[in-house]
């Protein structure tokens, strides 16, 4: 009898409350709490802050080493990186689907950690779960103001690709030379890939006037400073890596959005043109950026797959590697070695 008494006790002791919250609601008091949404009561935490937990554990697995462990990029590893690991603190990130200079998209950011950078240190960790990548993306965010200040910037558009459905790319391609050489002048900083001749058709083609002369050291790539100060080569289609990726797509994205932090501007703003003499006629419009990735894509078609036997070919422009403090400077005093083994170019 005791111990049905106590049973009966408790069985009440349980459900009354339960049943006066009930009926609480019911008789214009307060209402039920929605736990149908995340909130932070008792032992749980909201998803947001699970997953940037989740971030920072796996930031200290996988990019520690080369990001630091406040997102300066300035891990132990850095030292010997060129180029030198992004740093997070200044939300500047150089390849994305948005405009030069405006904060990425969660996509453009899981790109770059599943793909990775070709010819740097950022490798692509595509063997990573899905979740883990959004809780590195989410983890990142917290290292700069500039995630609370802006929201990120709307994708640039993809305009249609004239050429996507012809087999044959050589209409693409010419033009794209001309528009290369002619109106962006891509050549300024890249390498030109056609005589000066050449290029002066090309801009009278776009309706400017023929240059009166060139740099120095026309076919190769012209050193620049980006916003960090440092000494970098735009690349060499005939011999370097494309970051962001080689195919059709990856290029319109690069061409059209610019490469934030360098002198790679934002295209797709600036591609129509008219003729002076008669603005009714268009010189350029914005499906030429399609062009111009076709035209870029067959300069790296063009390298071969590997270099000859018993040659290696070793960049003038190669840098030592400096101790913590030194200034970084190019170094040009590498002369050109042979081997007798078979190496592989740089793509």
């Amino acid at each position: 009898m005791i111990l049905l008494g106590f049973r009966r006790l408790l069985v009440v002791g349980v459900v009354a409350p339960l049943v006066a919250l009930t009926f609480s609601g019911c008789s214009g008091g307060e209402s039920d709490p929605d736990l149908s949404r995340p909130s932070e009561f008792g032992f749980q935490t909201s998803l947001k802050t699970t997953l940037v937990e989740e971030g920072r554990n796996a930031y200290q697995t996988y990019c520690i080493g080369c990001h630091g462990e406040t997102g300066d990029g300035n891990g132990v590893a850095a030292r010997f990186l060129r180029p030198r690991p992004r740093n997070f603190q200044v939300a500047k990130f150089r390849f994305s689907s948005t405009r030069s200079g405006q904060l990425p998209s969660d996509e453009d950011l899981r790109r770059t950690i599943m793909e990775g950078l070709k010819g740097s240190a950022m490798p692509g960790w595509d063997m990573i779960p899905a979740r883990t990548v959004n809780a590195l993306i989410a983890y990142i965010k917290t290292f700069s103001p500039r995630w609370k200040e802006k929201q990120p910037a709307t994708a640039i558009p993809i305009v249609d690709d004239p050429y996507r459905s012809k087999e044959d790319k050589s209409e693409a391609i010419a033009r794209g030379r001309a528009i290369y050489h002619g109106f962006a002048t891509c050549w300024t900083c890249h390498p030109s890939y056609a005589s000066e001749s050449e290029i002066n058709a090309y801009l009278v083609m776009m309706d400017k006037p023929a240059s009166a002369g060139f740099r120095p050291n026309l076919m190769e790539a012209d050193a620049k400073p980006n916003q960090e100060g440092e000494v970098i080569y735009p690349p060499d289609f005939h011999r370097d890596f494309v970051r962001a990726g080689g195919s059709v797509d990856d290029l319109y994205r690069s061409i059209a959005a610019g490469i934030s932090g360098t002198a790679m501007p934002t295209w797709v703003d600036s591609m129509v043109s008219h003729r002076t003499s008669d603005p009714s006629q268009v010189v350029t419009n914005t499906a030429d950026l399609w062009a111009i990735a076709y035209y870029v894509q067959s300069l790296i078609l063009e390298r071969p797959a590997r270099l000859e036997p018993k040659t290696l070919a070793v960049r003038e422009r190669t840098h030592r590697i400096y101790a913590e403090g030194e200034a970084f400077e190019p170094v040009h005093d590498v002369e050109p070695m042979t081997t007798d083994e078979d190496f592989e170019g740089d793509d």
